[in-house]
């Protein structure tokens, strides 16, 4: 099979994807779905299994998908999906169509073994603010989640598998563990002037007790969905300028205060296998974020994030004590 071949598959995976994640738009949660009945959900979550349907095809496995899930106890998620070993010559629409990620909240309906998950921030900019519905079902370690057409006909299928917390997690560590939403950044001077503010549209980072995060930082309000159901390339760089996105491992140094990032996915393919280093600053329910030092138009400046709370440890891990 060529590249252009698989990408068309993958093209296609990701736009039923889309598809589905816009055909509840109209759905309202009921009094039973609330993220109190959300703890079979709760995790950092590995994909191990992607199927999809076609008009003419029943559910079949697609190869080599790659992802994660974070879903915590206070209705937050992310998640990333896309596939392994994606080649640096992808052009920006190839890249898009083989990335897919987004970051809100979901309610559970225990009765219905449903979830309802409201989209805050996605890369697709035609995505934004949708609503969508998936079943569940949970056996030992193992999520599966599965999404219907309209007509009831089966078009998508996850499987998830759970990873374990840390047994020893660091007290240190626990004051990072949470979804943090992004508030501000922007290049500061050594006056403490914020010389380049920026912007962005509805965005997150997390770190999780199972030593993995994910970020998806997006760019300023404002971008336009696509003409069509596959983007050009044009149009495809347009939604992604600016954006970050990635999953990986991350580890905590109490002394220094720094957080590593040890990148797993991304949605740029030549970021897998990177590294990052931010120094970092919680402040109650606020964090800031430190780049390494650097200079604009010969002046020393620093880039400087600041996010906020939106859960933390025991929303991340319920049943963690110490």
């Amino acid at each position: 099979m060529t590249r252009r071949e698989v990408l068309r598959i993958w093209c296609a995976i990701m736009m039923a994807l889309a598809v589905t994640g816009n055909g509840d738009v109209a759905h309202t949660i009921s009094a039973q779905e609330s993220p109190v009945g959300s703890t079979p959900l709760v995790g950092t979550w590995q994909l191990v299994g992607l199927e999809r349907a076609t008009s003419t095809q029943p559910l079949s496995p697609v190869a080599n998908p790659v992802g994660m899930l974070i879903q915590d106890a206070s209705g937050h998620v992310i998640e990333i999906i896309t596939r392994a070993a994606r080649p640096a010559t992808l052009d920006a629409a190839e890249q898009f169509m083989t990335y897919r990620a987004y970051w809100g909240t979901y309610a559970v309906d225990t009765r219905q073994s449903t979830a309802a998950y409201q989209i805050e921030g996605d890369l697709d900019p035609g995505r934004a603010r949708q609503r969508f519905v998936r079943s569940f079902e949970r056996k030992g370690d193992r999520l599966v989640l599965s999404e219907l057409s309209a007509d009831g006909r089966p078009v998508g299928r996850t499987t998830w598998a759970r990873i374990p917390e840390l047994e020893a997690l660091p007290a240190y560590q626990e004051g990072v563990v949470g979804f943090w939403q992004w508030t501000s950044s922007g290049l500061f001077n050594s006056s403490g002037v914020n010389v380049l503010p920026a912007v962005r549209d509805a965005s997150v980072i997390v770190y999780t007790p199972t030593g993995h995060m994910a970020v998806l930082y997006l760019p300023p309000p404002g971008r336009k969905p696509f003409a069509g159901a596959v983007p050009t390339v044009d149009e495809a760089r347009a939604a992604m300028q600016g954006s970050v996105s990635y999953f990986g491992t991350y580890i905590v140094q109490p002394k220094s205060r720094a957080v590593f990032h040890y990148q797993l996915a991304a949605a740029n393919p030549t970021a897998v296998g990177g590294s990052f280093m931010r120094n970092f600053e919680i402040n109650g329910t606020h964090v800031t974020l430190r780049f390494p030092p650097t200079t604009r138009n010969g002046e020393p400046v620093q880039n400087m994030l600041t996010l906020t709370r939106l859960s933390g440890l025991a929303d991340m891990w319920p049943e963690f004590r110490r």
